[in-house]
């Protein structure tokens, strides 16, 4: 019985208090999705890779903030594997209308890149990245949102264009706004 008034209670606080905090503005987003990035983007002839991405974001001004973002592919090459990962960080600037967000970001930040044969030869580098993109969010309840956002993504180290490389990233995930 007290389980069931304590749940009841929490309840109602969660459906009275978190609306009224959530209209008073985000001050910052956490996310966590799935995200795909171009073939040939970090090596010749490789196919695109599949991965995750999180990011958080921390908005001290209406429509300005800052955005850490951190997001690991991986996918097999032939007789290998390769697998990337990228560390950014950078400003983000974000409207809200009708409780939709859309924001545009500039990132920038290291990737790094490692490949393995079969034979167990692993060839690893690091380099200079950065991502250029959008992205929205569409509420689902509360503070729950679904974000849904795409990139383009350059690397110091991505082949020369001969390869034909495809510099996107797209990614579709759960955001939360606190």
């Amino acid at each position: 019985m007290k389980q069931s008034a304590l749940i009841t209670f929490f309840a109602a606080m969660l459906f009275t208090v978190a609306p009224k905090a959530h209209a008073l503005g985000d001050k910052a987003d956490a996310y966590f999705g799935y995200s795909r990035v171009g073939a040939s983007l970090y090596g010749p002839y490789t196919p695109g890779m599949n991965g995750w991405q999180a990011a958080i974001h921390f908005k001290p001004m209406p429509f300005l903030g800052f955005e850490g973002d951190f997001s690991r592919y991986g996918a097999n090459v032939g007789a290998g594997s390769q697998h990337a990962t990228l560390v950014m960080v950078g400003p983000r600037v974000t409207a809200h209308a009708l409780r939709f967000s859309l924001f545009a970001h500039g990132l920038g930040g290291l990737s790094h890149v490692s490949s393995t044969a079969v034979f167990g030869t692993a060839i690893s580098s690091n380099s200079v990245s950065y991502a250029l993109g959008a992205g929205g969010d569409i509420p689902i309840f509360l503070g729950l949102k679904l974000r849904v956002t795409g990139d383009y993504l350059g690397s110091t180290n991505a082949p020369s264009s001969q390869y034909s490389p495809s510099h996107f990233r797209i990614g579709a995930g759960a955001a939360y706004h606190f």
